[in-house]
């Protein structure tokens, strides 16, 4: 829900993509320093009970992320003259209102003073998510390390790789329907349930559109406290039965290691060991020596740099890069995420079950799907060409002003830059505002809008009008369906390769002693979080800042916010 809303949060409180990074790792960072303690003093603990508290945390980070929406007053958007509505409702709740005093055409009203207060105080709210994600992370470290430990705990040896591939299935299943839910939810007004939205003459696809990104984690918030309980009341052991299963304490017995020597396995086979803090040393050293363990975390800390990413700013991509609306990015991303991730997934399962692979060829097995990831990654390649913006992506006619909204055409406006309000000129060509086009005459017809007398248009007027609200339709962006037929298919290959959990326990039965197997998945999972999971989505943001062409500047103090036009 999180990250189908980042471009949604950017555009709400009007922050930059490496912001929306940052609260994007705040879970993996509590989840980076929690994880080693988690593991090495929890699987000894009552390990579904802890689990249950951690989902009751997980609902309370999920309260406080939604907790902005309900503290800052309604939306705000400039809507030229049709926005009156939203400006009695404002005035009349004594809300502040930022957009008062822009104009919206080149010889628009001045609506008073819009500086009163500033806007900009909206961007300190990144601080409340981020601390809302770092509760997240505390909520989440159990789930992901103590619960899969309870998975493989209780099965066969030979079929715990297809357990836990069912498991991290589910776990995919979560974040996909997200995606998709996601898409549904922003498709509502933010203000929904405080306003009526029939008043609200904007559609998903307007850039200034903002969908409700508080009700996905409200929803989530709901589920985790629905699943405190039942959480709570698993055993700390299986005990089994006489004839159809053996339990926890039988399948240990029955799994034997295939111990690497150099790592200390007779040291761990004694009775006291992990039993107290003073062997923390003893079994970090052991993890250190063992070099297949040490090689396969560094394999998954490069691949989480991709993964966290792409999931953080997956939807964005498909965004900006193919010209859709947030909800439908959002809902193409899970289209795609569905079946390649729980695909992914559950082969990588079966195949290490059925075809009975040893360590090395588990090993061998993940270096063909890497290769199979790198021949699809071209498809990255894939996008539409950027929409023709006057003075940002293609100069205005007869001049060679690119670089800005402003040219000599329109240069006796004063037009604002805070909100993106694109009109579409006869000559096909889309401008940030009217006021950039150099309009001066507003006509209304019913919901639409169209304008004239525009310096920056040099065809003739077709119906009396110059220019229309929206961007300009076109038909030429035609390669997102083979970009998602080819993706999918890198995504399933990405997971068969790099399911963290899945490799790791097919390989912990074989290379780690029995009580440090659960310490050592801790360990890994600090290292893929604080190597992969917390840089890749501050380097992804970083660098899609980078290919920023336009960006947003505030009216009052001429501070930049988020970005409006990427270069494709």
């Amino acid at each position: 829900f999180i990250n189908v809303s980042i471009t949604t949060l950017e555009k709400r409180f009007g922050l930059r993509s490496s912001e929306a990074g940052v609260i994007s790792v705040g879970y993996d960072i509590a989840f980076c320093i929690l994880t080693m303690f988690v593991t090495y003093f929890g699987s000894r603990s009552h390990r579904p009970r802890i689990i249950s508290v951690g989902a009751f945390l997980l609902g309370v980070g999920g309260l406080i992320f939604s907790l902005p929406h309900f503290t800052t007053g309604l939306y705000s958007f400039e809507e030229g003259f049709a926005s009156k509505w939203i400006l009695m409702l404002n005035r009349t709740k004594n809300i502040y209102n930022p957009i008062l005093g822009v104009n919206t055409l080149c010889n628009g009203e001045d609506h008073g003073d819009g500086c009163a207060s500033g806007a900009s105080y909206l961007s300190n709210y990144v601080y409340v998510f981020i601390f809302a994600q770092l509760i997240n992370g505390v909520g989440c470290t159990p789930l992901y390390t103590l619960g899969l430990a309870v998975i493989e705990d209780s099965v066969p040896k030979e079929s715990a790789s297809l357990y836990l591939g069912i498991g991290n299935a589910a776990s995919i299943f979560g974040p996909v329907l997200g995606y998709g839910l996601g898409g549904v939810v922003l498709s509502f007004w933010v203000d929904f349930d405080q306003i009526d939205t029939s008043n609200v003459n904007l559609t998903p696809s307007d850039p200034r559109w903002v969908g409700a990104w508080w009700l996905g984690t409200m929803i989530s918030m709901a589920c985790a406290f629905l699943l405190v309980i039942p959480f709570a009341g698993f055993p700390a052991q299986f005990k089994g039965t006489k004839h159809l299963f053996k339990g926890t304490a039988q399948f240990r017995r029955m799994k034997n290691a295939e111990v690497d020597k150099t790592t200390g396995g007779e040291v761990a086979k004694e009775e006291n060991f992990a039993k107290s803090y003073k062997d923390f040393p003893k079994a970090l050293m052991m993890l250190a020596k063992n070099k297949t363990y040490v090689f396969v975390t560094l394999a998954d800390c490069s691949e989480a740099i991709l993964i966290s990413g792409f999931t953080t700013f997956l939807p964005k991509i498909i965004e900006s890069e193919f010209q859709q609306s947030a909800g439908t990015a959002a809902l193409v991303a899970g289209v795609i995420s569905i079946p390649g991730g729980m695909l992914g997934h559950v082969l990588a399962g079966l195949i290490i079950k059925c075809f009975n692979l040893k360590t090395a060829n588990i090993l061998k097995f993940n270096i063909v799907c890497c290769l199979c990831v790198c021949a699809l990654s071209p498809s990255l390649l894939m996008y539409c060409r950027n929409r023709p913006v006057a003075g940002i992506t293609i100069p205005y006619n007869n001049t060679n002003d690119l670089g800005g909204i402003m040219s000599t055409c329109n240069a006796n406006c004063s037009c604002q830059e805070e909100f993106y309000i694109p009109v579409c000129g006869t000559d096909g060509i889309n401008y940030f505002s009217a006021c950039a086009a150099g309009c001066n005459e507003h006509i209304e017809n019913g919901t639409d809008s169209y304008y004239n007398n525009c310096s920056c248009i040099s065809t003739p007027s077709n119906n009396g009008w110059q220019a229309s609200s929206g961007h300009c339709v076109t038909n030429d962006c035609n390669s997102l369906g083979a970009f998602l037929g080819v993706f999918c298919v890198c995504v399933m290959f990405t997971f068969m390769s790099s399911t963290p959990s899945l490799f790791y326990f097919s390989l912990s039965n074989r290379v780690l002693p029995q009580r440090i197997r659960t310490f050592g998945l801790g360990v890994q999972w600090l290292f893929i979080r604080a190597l992969g999971s917390i840089p890749g989505p501050i380097m992804f943001g970083t660098v899609i800042d980078l290919t920023c062409i336009l960006w947003q500047k505030r009216i009052c103090d001429g501070s930049k916010g988020s970005c409006w036009i990427y270069n494709s």
